[in-house]
């Protein structure tokens, strides 16, 4: 049996330290958060939603603007969706999102959650889904109104087959996406995108949830156990006691890095990390 580190010390933090951890951690203060353009961003945040609504601008854009200034448009594209060399790609998060391309590997849990289930929203065809993979594999990257059409007329959501069969495609990840055409999703095949080394990684499910929730931690800096289950939508955490057990995510996440407790309030930082990280950086920053 594997025996456990000992735990991270308690830290008793103020409103104000949480502020400003939080703030920090999600790039809105200090000159770290500025370094490395929109792609660092998407990094240091793990995840940027996509909507379809636009007011001022879309969501994404609007991420990227709050935290970096009025950064042109077309290089905030680029950085989620470059036409050449890709370093997101999209799939499910807490929502529809960019996410980092090294991630991948980690959402193999969902991936193999959704093959289970056999469906999300819509039943998909085995013959139209045999279909799309062969176009994608005989053309190259497609649209789905190249591979047909997406919509059968009616509601937005009233998907055609082939709409239906490559979202589906993409959930189980026999399909990515890595770049758009206006407001459209190109869909390609893993092994035509992705490196070697991410295509290979096949992580277990509680590596996956460990990673992920560790990521969400350094995300946000300081969170409560509702915050870290649902920044991913981590679900299957709120039943991994039954499912995956404190013992096993414990010895994982501490092994990420992080010293952080599955039992009651999480904290990312022990109170030597806070003092370096933050108490060494915080000082002059009005609260």
């Amino acid at each position: 049996m594997a025996v456990l580190p000992a735990p991270a010390p308690e830290l008793s933090l103020s409103a104000d330290d949480v502020r400003l951890m939080t703030l920090r951690a999600q790039g809105f203060t200090g000159t770290e958060g500025r370094r490395g353009g929109v792609p660092a961003m998407l990094r240091r945040l793990g995840a940027v939603q996509l909507d379809t609504i636009s007011v001022l601008a879309r969501s994404h854009e609007l991420v990227a603007y709050a935290r970096l200034g009025p950064v042109p448009r077309d290089r905030i594209e680029r950085a989620y969706w470059h036409p050449r060399r890709p370093a997101a790609f999209e799939y499910w998060s807490h929502a529809a999102c960019v996410l980092p391309i090294e991630e991948w590997p980690y959402y193999a849990f969902r991936r193999r959650a959704l093959r289970a289930r056999g469906m999300r929203w819509h039943q998909s065809h085995q013959g139209t889904c045999a279909e799309v993979l062969a176009r994608l594999r005989a053309e190259g990257p497609l649209t789905a109104t190249q591979l047909g059409g997406a919509k059968n007329g009616g509601a937005w959501w009233d998907w055609s087959d082939t709409k239906i069969a490559v979202e589906w495609l993409l959930d189980v990840g026999d399909v990515i996406c890595v770049r758009r055409e206006g407001w459209r999703r190109v869909y390609d095949l893993p092994e035509r995108v992705l490196p070697g080394d991410l295509l290979a990684h096949e992580p277990t499910d509680s590596e996956c949830l460990a990673h992920l929730a560790a990521a969400a931690a350094r995300s946000l800096g300081v969170v409560t156990r509702a915050d870290l289950i649902d920044y991913h939508r981590l679900r299957e955490l709120a039943g991994q006691r039954r499912r995956f057990g404190y013992r096993r995510l414990h010895v994982l996440l501490r092994r990420d890095g992080f010293g952080v407790s599955l039992k009651r309030i999480y904290r990312l930082y022990t109170q030597e990390l806070y003092r370096s990280r933050f108490l060494g950086h915080t000082r002059g920053i009005s609260r």
